[in-house]
């Protein structure tokens, strides 16, 4: 007895240490920017502040709105600001290229107790649209973002006029899988362990990892080097709380599968005008990946960019403005 009472103390004092130790460690202090300040340097030209969905996020437009709609859905850890340089081009060929920072994103809102996952995000972008009285899109999405306009074309078949993905990282179902959380979400909902998580990102972050790390996204890899590129995608840790939207983000990741295959989607709302693009040299959703894609939508434009990686849009803007608006010119 005397020997179960000492264990119990001692757990006791262990448990009691875990979860006030993180508390006895002050998170790392961060910026607390205005994300208005920074419209100018990290977001697409002309881009504003707007609340949708009840969150405060931003969007950036181009060409005449009484033209057909293209939306830009980014991948993870980027914004409006990735495609600065491709709205006007593909507006210039007749379209109204709208542009949002997701939320937990680029210059969005950033709480721990937001909806992450990409059907919240698709959701999200819907109601941009209809913010803008936007009825019917094309949708682009880059990377993750191509699950999140899968999401869309899920939620509202109707509202989707094509579908354009670029190096895509589509989460196709998985039968058998549990409606359990995740391990991820289970120990992030313990505050001590998220603390201590925040500690170890705000601690590990700084502009030099973070440039490796974009770094590593790009096959051409003079392009990280051009004036503000690192800067433009990193502003998003100026604010506050970022940390706590990237544990977000991660904590509803394994709600992110699909509720049905992207074939049985396409084909049950009659098969939009589908465009697969590529980079051959992308490292991080290889082109293999496409080939699946491409398989499940054989319906599909496929369009691969030799000597690029997975971010086509900075790595080779002129290719990507000529495959993406020449698939675009054929919708019209």
């Amino acid at each position: 007895m005397k020997r179960l009472r000492r264990l119990s103390t001692v757990l006791l004092v262990v448990l009691a240490g875990l979860t006030t130790l993180p508390y006895l460690v002050d998170v790392p202090k961060g910026a607390d920017v205005d994300p208005a300040t920074l419209l100018a340097v990290a977001a697409a030209p002309g881009a504003r502040i707007i609340t949708a969905d009840g969150v405060q996020s931003v969007v950036a437009e181009a060409g005449d709105p009484q033209d057909p709609a293209l939306l830009l859905i980014h991948g993870f850890g980027g914004s409006t600001f990735g495609y600065r340089d491709v709205m006007a081009p593909l507006a210039a060929r007749g379209w109204h290229v709208i542009a949002i920072d997701l939320p937990g994103f680029g210059l969005s809102e950033k709480s721990w107790g937001r909806d992450y996952s990409h059907k919240a995000q698709a959701t999200f972008a819907l109601a941009v649209l209809d913010q803008l009285t936007v009825d019917r899109a094309v949708v682009l999405g880059h990377s993750m973002g191509g699950n999140v306009i899968s999401w869309m074309l899920a939620l509202a078949p109707e509202r989707i006029a094509g579908l354009a993905y670029i190096d895509a990282a589509v989460v196709q179902p998985k039968s058998g899988v549990s409606s359990s959380p995740s391990f991820a979400s289970v120990l992030l909902d313990v505050p001590p362990i998220r603390r201590i998580a925040r500690i170890a990102i705000r601690s590990a972050f700084s502009r030099e990892t973070f440039a490796e790390l974009l770094s590593s996204a790009f096959a051409v890899k003079s392009v990280v080097n051009r004036y503000g590129l690192v800067d433009g995608y990193a502003a998003s840790s100026l604010l506050r709380d970022w940390d706590l939207a990237l544990l977000g983000i991660i904590r509803d990741g394994a709600k992110n599968a699909l509720p049905d295959s992207l074939a049985n989607l396409s084909a049950a709302a009659g098969t939009p005008p589908t465009l697969i693009l590529w980079g051959n040299d992308d490292s991080w959703v290889p082109l293999s990946s496409g080939e699946v894609l491409r398989a499940d939508l054989p319906d599909a434009a496929w369009v691969v960019l030799p000597g690029i990686g997975h971010v086509p849009f900075e790595e080779d803007a002129p290719a990507f403005i000529d495959a993406v608006g020449g698939w675009l010119d054929t919708l019209r």
